[in-house]
């Protein structure tokens, strides 16, 4: 071989191979060349230079590029919504870019993914207090089985207020004489909302509650104009 013929070697018999400085790299050369020396008894010299072609590889997997947080959702806001969706980018692919979305083991049962679309599908009903959160893990894998590093997702579940408050005041009111009038105490109601969230609550009258006023905050019930003890 020629002098500029690093990275090959020849025996004898004209076999060529690669050598320890041969380097096939694709995207560094598409094609490297060598120069054949043929030299006769008499030191006659005839020269061939023969190019080998290098094959592209696709040897680099996607990357992941959706993050690795998604919005919160409601509790009680119904099965079969998607709660993410999945994105990635391959920078090494041969033809066209095919990307296969696929969920990590070790993700949750609830979710499935659409290999295509990379929509992440909760299949139950959220209920924050049954369960908080959801996580999983996307892998986007091209078509010759590379694979991405897992991108690890959670998605939060909101606490709703959804459980009414429990009035533990009783059933009976403070008797009164007849013919008393009005502005009489005669039941103070009480009431928790610890089963839930809660930002407070309030206390009112049913509309048939006729003679009857109650103080929203205290829950104080006194009589008024309209109540006749008789």
């Amino acid at each position: 071989l020629a002098n500029d013929s690093l990275g090959f070697s020849i025996d004898a018999n004209g076999i060529v191979t690669t050598n320890g400085d041969f380097v096939g790299d694709y995207q560094d050369a598409p094609s490297q060349s060598f120069t054949v020396v043929a030299t006769d008894g008499t030191g006659n010299v005839t020269e061939q230079v023969v190019t080998v072609a290098i094959n592209e590889i696709d040897e680099v997997a996607p990357t992941i590029t959706s993050a690795d947080t998604t919005v919160a959702i409601d509790e009680n806001s119904g099965a079969g919504q998607v709660v993410y969706t999945a994105t990635a980018t391959d920078t090494d692919f041969i033809g066209e870019e095919d990307i296969i979305f696929s969920l990590a083991q070790g993700s949750d049962a609830a979710l499935t993914i659409d290999s295509q679309t990379g929509a992440v599908t909760l299949s139950t009903d959220p209920d924050h207090e049954t369960q908080s959160a959801y996580s999983f893990a996307v892998v986007a894998t091209d078509a010759v089985g590379n694979a991405s590093a897992q991108q690890l997702v959670s998605v939060a579940i909101n606490n709703l207020d959804e459980i009414a408050p429990s009035i533990d005041s009783g059933d009976t009111g403070t008797a009164v004489d007849e013919n008393s009038g009005s502005g009489q105490l005669v039941y103070t109601a009480t009431a928790t909302d610890d089963a839930d969230t809660s930002n407070g609550f309030s206390f009112s009258l049913a509309d048939d509650s006729l003679g009857f006023s109650i103080d929203a905050d205290t829950g104080v019930v006194t009589t008024n104009a309209d109540f006749a003890a008789d």
